[in-house]
């Protein structure tokens, strides 16, 4: 991964050579032990996977359309505040807010 020769490796390996920090480092990022900064302390690497700190597998299909999601969630933002702004009332919405009765139970849609 670092191309360097088995001697170098050897030498680093005996202990001979102390191992450069920053080939020591591109190791643990380049093995999927951990990623080059602390915002992204907890995430890693493994097989063909990204693996969130809560342990949720992304994989490179799961973020395809990731950079699409978060300009159409950039631009609805913009968009929201632009109005704001202008004054305009905020357009009515036809969903409805999750609502949990009081008692915990679902209400019953029956008749009778």
């Amino acid at each position: 991964m670092l191309r360097v020769t088995y001697r170098t490796l050897h030498n680093w390996e005996s202990g001979r050579i102390q191992v450069p920090y920053a080939a020591f480092k591109l190791l643990h990022i380049l093995t999927g032990y951990e990623l080059p900064s602390d915002a992204w302390r907890g995430w890693r690497f493994s097989g063909d996977a990204l693996w969130s700190p809560e342990g949720k597998k992304f994989t490179a299909p799961d973020l395809n359309y990731l950079s699409l999601t978060f300009a159409m969630a950039n631009q609805w933002r913009l968009e929201r505040e632009e109005k704001r702004k202008s004054g305009l009332p905020p357009e009515r919405s036809n969903l409805l807010p999750f609502v949990r009765p009081k008692n915990g139970r679902k209400k019953n849609s029956s008749i009778g």
